[in-house]
């Protein structure tokens, strides 16, 4: 069997465009997290959100709120809900890699009880630093959950074939990290919070708390490794996730 990828949008965040790099008054961004079905098993690049947050009341919800940031989330938009629709069981999941532990990335870790988290290891650390963990917005509450944890340190070839492989692309928080995925559809490379749109790629205009010159680099770098046939898939961009997304999102 052939690596598949899927891609599937767990709700949105209205935000303040200016707060993510894009010019305009506001933007409606996707959220999105990846599944990777491997011959060694069942993968997930990122989760979603927390099931909790299809709650209006739910805490980190109000937060955001309060910081002008609005997350629309509906019931068939849940991690699992989108995994069960394309007929995947999440209690199959054997690694979720996280890119990173912003509640929109790490939230839905709760709903695959039985996966390994694979992580950059400075990430990792970042999380358990009260100082860095408050400058960066990493909250143990989705997190800190008792799986299997496997950190790693730089690129790490996820399966030992060379189709998935992760690239450490520091700069959005401590350990950030994007994926590049060979699969039978096409040649991937998912940045994450590297890049939230196409636009920032000639920007350069990343969020305040991140460390900038990190992130410069980063982004240079995963640049340089795009071939002709590469495509590179933003963190946040809405042209990526429209009436015909960049990914497939059904099984076939």
């Amino acid at each position: 069997m052939a690596l598949k990828l899927y891609g599937c949008v767990c709700g949105h965040l209205d935000s303040a465009a200016a707060s993510m790099g894009v010019a305009g008054g506001r933007v409606r961004a996707p959220m999105p997290f990846y599944v990777i079905d491997h011959p060694k098993g069942l993968t997930l690049f990122d989760c979603g959100l927390h099931h909790g947050m299809l709650d209006p009341d739910e805490r980190y919800r109000r937060l955001l709120a309060k910081q002008d940031m609005n997350v629309e989330l509906l019931p068939d938009e849940t991690p699992a809900a989108r995994m069960e629709a394309l007929d995947f069981d999440p209690a199959a999941v054997k690694q979720v890699v996280l890119s990173h532990l912003h509640f929109d990335h790490a939230g839905g870790l709760h709903r695959f009880p039985n996966a390994t988290v694979v992580v950059q290891k400075r990430e990792w650390e970042a999380g358990f630093d009260d100082e860095l963990a408050a400058r960066y917005g990493l909250p143990k509450t989705y997190f800190d959950l008792g799986h299997a944890v496997k950190t790693i340190d730089g690129e790490h070839d996820l399966f030992g074939d060379g189709s998935v492989t992760c690239l450490p692309s520091y700069g959005h928080t401590p350990g950030h990290q994007s994926l590049r995925v060979r699969s039978e559809g096409g040649d991937y490379i998912l940045t994450s919070d590297a890049c939230y749109f196409c636009d920032v790629v000639r920007s350069r205009s990343f969020p305040a708390f991140a460390d900038q010159a990190a992130m410069n680099r980063s982004l240079d770098g995963l640049l340089a490794l795009m071939e002709p046939e590469t495509v590179m898939v933003f963190g946040h961009d809405p042209d990526q996730w429209g009436e015909t997304p960049v990914l497939p999102t059904r099984r076939s």
